[in-house]
């Protein structure tokens, strides 16, 4: 028989056990995030999400979270996704100042990735809740990144500039009452910014106080943009280079130890050019010379902080299957159980066995829900690295008959790569905006087009169609401008290729064309654009009465 003393230890042993299952990771985040270490944080974060299994409120605010550290690491365009998840269980229990905050965030993420609609649409729809929220930090939070819109936006617009100085004054009036200090530091200098050019004398006091305020709290981010402010006002307005020096380099001493590449790019870039001015070529050649080195590392990083590789996709459908096919034998499990008395004790051992896997193949299900949000960004990738391939290859083959093959070769995959980068940036994964896809494939062709003399016209109306009646387009054109380049023009002649696509009220119409003088009164069969043509399911008629022109209409 255990004593008493026995079953309080193991009673605490268990508890410790379960609230360490439990664990809240939130103050590692805190310090990792307040010390600019934004991967450590994102790490952090993660493993919260994965750990926890019980409270789907923690759950939400991690999602939250990762949010806001993706935009700190430059991948804001992944922040919606777990935007829309934390959403979701808040909508669920009707938490209305998790849904304001949530809709904020969103306008700052649409703000910063210069999406001017839907940050107006996040900030109007978060402006609704204003008066059901009672959190203190939401709303003063909500404040300033509203006037940031306005100031950035509407800096033109009277009306506007009233109301963004209106909104500053009153976070400014309740300073005593806003923890956040970077709020206020933001809300000055956001106050100067607006006056810089208006009323210079009036900028000052607030980018001084900015200034005090972030140097105080230790507020770097806030402490270098307020720095930078102060340099152009002393190089601008008062002509004071030595001071706007000052401020400059206070703001890349501060920037460097946070190892902010981009504030690091600035400062540079401002140090250059009021040494240059101030004749001090010394000085301007240092700077100059930095600013190139970091340029370096920035590209290095962009390339190099791409989201993980993804999980084969084959891989993903095979668990998504087996998920399925489990959740289908509990159903027969059950069924059985209700029938069958006799076959109870082994029913229930099964079902156990079943469970245990639901929960292995639940686990998987929610990491591809993390790799599916990337698989477009992959495949857009490993495309570009086969361009780079064949453009190598390309180089290296002097015969014209080799690169023609190998320039019709990349020229397609170039289209499909174009296809998938426009997919990535898209919410809606099935459709794509048909102009901004078709004007980057017209681009691809400049340099050959320029090389041959060939002048490429397009005409494109903007809406959008599904996602693979895009891509056998792409191609279609493609294989077209191709031809056309190859094939259709005499050395002397002026060469043009235009092609128009408008929207109808069912569809639409395509025209393309060139005038090419090899083609005119042939009867001409292309096998591939005929087969393209069967894909996307339209009736073409060929004219080649004066050059080679194709149309169809699309229903």
């Amino acid at each position: 028989m255990l004593r008493k003393k026995d079953l309080f230890f193991f009673i605490t042993f268990f508890c410790c056990l379960y609230m360490y299952g439990q664990r809240d990771y939130n103050t590692t985040i805190d310090r990792y995030v307040s010390h600019f270490q934004y991967d450590s944080a994102a790490y952090y974060t993660q493993k919260g999400i994965k750990e926890n299994k019980e409270d789907n409120h923690l759950k939400a605010s991690y999602y939250i979270r990762y949010a806001q550290i993706l935009k700190s690491l430059s991948k804001a365009d992944s922040c919606f996704y777990f935007l829309d998840k934390a959403e979701n269980y808040f909508k669920k229990v009707n938490n209305r100042n998790e849904l304001f905050h949530i809709l904020t965030i969103r306008a700052e993420v649409s703000r910063y990735l210069v999406k001017q609609n839907l940050a107006n649409s996040y900030i109007y729809e978060a402006e609704k809740l204003f008066n059901e929220n009672t959190n203190l930090h939401y709303k003063y939070y909500y404040l300033n990144r509203r006037m940031a819109i306005l100031a950035e936006y509407y800096n033109t617009t009277p009306d506007s500039l009233t109301k963004v100085k209106e909104i500053g004054h009153e976070i400014l009036e309740n300073a005593t009452e806003i923890e956040d200090k970077s709020i206020i530091v933001y809300t000055l200098n956001e106050i100067g910014y607006l006056d810089f050019n208006r009323n210079p004398e009036n900028a000052l006091p607030y980018f001084l106080k900015a200034y005090t305020i972030a140097k105080k709290n230790d507020i770097k981010i806030a402490f270098i943009d307020v720095c930078i402010n102060l340099g152009r006002f002393y190089q601008q307005k008062k002509n004071d280079t030595n001071s706007a020096k000052k401020y400059y380099k206070e703001a890349v001493n501060q920037a460097k130890i946070i190892n902010n590449l981009w504030q690091i790019q600035q400062c540079y870039n401002e140090l250059k050019n009021i040494n240059t001015l101030d004749n001090n070529f010394k000085e301007a050649m240092f700077y100059g010379d930095s600013l190139n080195e970091i340029n370096s590392k920035i590209s290095f990083y962009s390339s190099n902080k791409r989201y993980e590789l993804l999980e084969n996709k084959i891989i993903i459908e095979f668990n998504e299957k087996q998920l399925k096919a489990s959740k289908k034998n509990i159903y027969y499990l059950i069924t059985v159980l209700l029938i069958s008395l006799l076959g109870v004790f082994i029913l229930i051992s099964y079902s156990k066995k079943i469970q245990q896997k639901n929960k292995l193949l639940e686990k998987l299900s929610e990491e591809n829900e993390f790799l599916i949000s990337e698989t477009n960004h992959r495949v857009n990738n490993n495309l570009q690295l086969i361009t780079l391939l064949i453009a190598d290859t390309l180089r290296k083959k002097e015969k014209e008959e080799h690169r023609n093959d190998f320039l019709r070769i990349l020229s397609k995959i170039e289209t499909i790569a174009s296809l998938h980068r426009h997919l990535y940036k898209n919410k809606n994964k099935n459709e794509i905006a048909i102009k901004d896809y078709l004007t980057e494939i017209k681009n691809n062709f400049n340099e050959i087009a320029d090389d041959k003399n060939v002048t490429l016209s397009f005409t494109i109306d903007d809406f959008q169609i599904e996602s693979e009646n895009a891509m056998y387009l792409g191609l279609l054109i493609t294989e077209l401008i191709i031809n056309s380049i190859k094939y259709a023009f005499t050395a002397t002649q002026e060469k043009i290729i235009t092609t128009s696509i408008t929207k109808e009220t069912q569809g639409y119409s395509f025209n393309y064309q060139d005038n090419g003088k090899t083609s005119i009164n042939e009867n001409i069969k292309p096998k591939l654009i005929h087969q393209l043509c069967l894909q996307l399911d339209v009736n073409y008629i060929i004219n080649t009465s004066n050059g080679f022109q194709l149309t169809f209409v699309k229903k």
